[in-house]
């Protein structure tokens, strides 16, 4: 249905009002028939391929269209999705993916082995420019034998199977891209219907799905009949969609969170299975950073509580581990034992013991990125480092330049010591690669030791991976490498209507509307 512009209320609405309720059922956009749900988001998808893209406005959507081979728990346990079982050989180096039967492209086509592997193959193929390729691991080749898709790796990969559950291992049904151009063509939830750039896109509900994501109840259809995701760039004006009905969903701000968390006729919902962590880290190159006696001390400094209650309005937590809760192998009473506990008088004696004390700070810069949330965060925590004795000027960069700055700076090992705020996210701890391995994330990257750790873990599974794992991020939190701040730490809220039910929100921030019902 083409969603017709608003109608203004007043003596002409109340003339045609019986009209319309006969054509339409009810106004549209945003107030949309009951079995439709409008969804009020900052941004557009830069596309519907989930094999070219990497931004998460784009795979909140292609989330709901394509499926997975795996799901996981809210536990971080693996269960099926288009693969209906798999197995892992010996050495780790194959796993056979038995698809299970039945599953339907919304094209009618069918989705078996042989499409899966052709998906596979795309995704891997460098024409493809898959930005997420390195995440898939050393995969060396695939082959079909009946309706089992067997993959070769050159290497264990321990991660493998949790990737295969997130949104960035999307599987796009053959008549997707077997042609000129991409049309999304998917096997989940929700089919694509139309897309007007930077205004909305149209999806309706797959009256074939078979739903496998333990996240979800419902084992069918999805309620909703269809999902209509408007672009309202302003924050005002999407407020003011979602208080007035005119959406049902909508992304908001922090203090407008707030505002509607403590109002009943609305609901807030925090993305907790993010994988969203935000920690501390420094220029340890550059003395007295270099003595992990000092970081710690900093460490020790920190409010996280504060940062959490305050800076996030309630909406994250404390965090103890360098991951996100709820991941493979995070264990927070481990991490809260081999990391530092928020106690000023411990730091202040241990700086003081150093040479520093509030009357002789030591003088370092905090260098951080804009957020909402987070400018606060750094305002709370240049109080708490004063406290103790450490003068700490706050460095402002925007997004885009602020990785490649600290980049330069972590290459450093003479000048002003700096404070470090960062953010990572994931479905898997193996974002530890990511950021320590050498030369790491932004050159994080520290020594030849852990690098050994970082690359075993990969080549593990089950209790031995996870063994590994806790190895690691004792590694960062007794050296203080790593400071563990808050989680889920910035963005990513979104606010409905109390009239909405049964919204979730699930891993890497992905949307879950197979359950979702709305009263009158």
């Amino acid at each position: 249905m083409t969603v017709p512009p608003m109608i203004r209320k007043g003596l002409f609405l109340q003339m045609v009002s019986v009209l319309l309720s006969l054509l339409l059922g009810a106004l549209v956009f945003g107030q949309a028939k009951a079995a439709d749900l409008v969804i009020a988001r900052p941004f557009d998808a830069d596309s519907l391929d989930p094999q070219s893209v990497a931004a998460t406005y784009s795979l909140q959507v292609t989330n709901l269209i394509f499926d997975t081979l795996l799901t996981m728990d809210k536990d971080g346990s693996i269960h099926p999705g288009l693969a209906s079982d798999w197995e892992i050989s010996d050495d780790g180096k194959s796993y056979s993916f038995t698809i299970r039967e039945g599953v339907k492209c919304h094209d009618g086509t069918v989705f078996d082995a042989k499409a899966a592997k052709e998906s596979l193959d795309r995704a891997l193929d460098p024409a493809t420019l898959n930005p997420n390729r390195p995440l898939w691991g050393p995969i060396t080749g695939s082959a079909v034998d009946g309706n089992v898709l067997n993959v070769s790796l050159s290497e264990r990969y321990g991660p493998f199977t949790a990737f295969l559950s997130g949104m960035q291992a999307a599987f796009p049904c053959p008549s997707s891209f077997n042609h000129a151009a991409f049309i999304p063509v998917g096997t989940g939830p929700f089919k694509f219907d139309k897309w007007t750039r930077n205004d909305s896109i149209e999806l309706e509900a797959n009256g074939d799905y078979k739903n496998t994501n333990p996240l979800v109840l419902n084992a069918g259809k999805p309620h909703i009949d269809r999902l209509i995701f408007k672009v309202i760039p302003d924050a005002v004006a999407r407020m003011a969609a979602l208080r007035s009905g005119e959406v049902d969903l909508a992304e908001p701000s922090l203090q407008e969170a707030r505002d509607l968390a403590s109002n009943s006729k609305f609901k807030v919902y925090v993305s907790e299975l993010s994988g969203q962590q935000t920690f501390t880290s420094f220029t340890w190159k550059i003395k007295p950073l270099d003595d992990h006696n000092i970081r710690r001390a900093i460490g020790m400094a920190l409010n996280r509580k504060a940062y959490a209650d305050v800076a996030f309005e309630g909406l994250s937590k404390p965090s103890s581990c360098p991951v996100a809760p709820n991941l493979f192998a995070t264990d927070e009473e481990l991490c809260a034992m081999w990391g530092v506990k928020y106690d000023p008088a411990g730091a202040k004696a241990i700086l003081a013991a150093a040479g520093y004390t509030p009357d002789r700070p030591l003088k370092v810069k905090l260098v951080v990125y804009k957020g909402e949330g987070w400018d606060l965060m750094h305002q709370i925590m240049q109080q708490d480092l004063a406290a103790v004795g450490v003068q700490a000027e706050i460095e402002t960069w925007d997004v885009a330049s602020f990785y490649g700055h600290i980049a330069e700076l972590n290459t450093r090992t003479e000048g002003t010591p700096s404070i470090l705020s960062l953010g990572m996210s994931g479905v898997d701890p193996d974002y530890l690669y990511f950021l320590w391995r050498r030369p790491g994330a932004s050159n994080l990257g520290l020594n030849a030791d852990l690098d050994i750790m970082l690359e075993e873990q990969r080549k593990l599974s089950g209790d031995d991976r996870a063994r590994k794992l806790h190895e690691i991020q004792k590694y960062l939190l007794t050296n203080a490498y790593a400071i563990p701040l808050v989680s889920p730490g910035w963005g990513w809220l979104m606010a409905s209507s109390s009239k909405v039910h049964d919204f979730k929100m699930g891993f890497m921030v992905s949307f879950l509307f197979n359950d979702v019902t709305v009263s009158d």
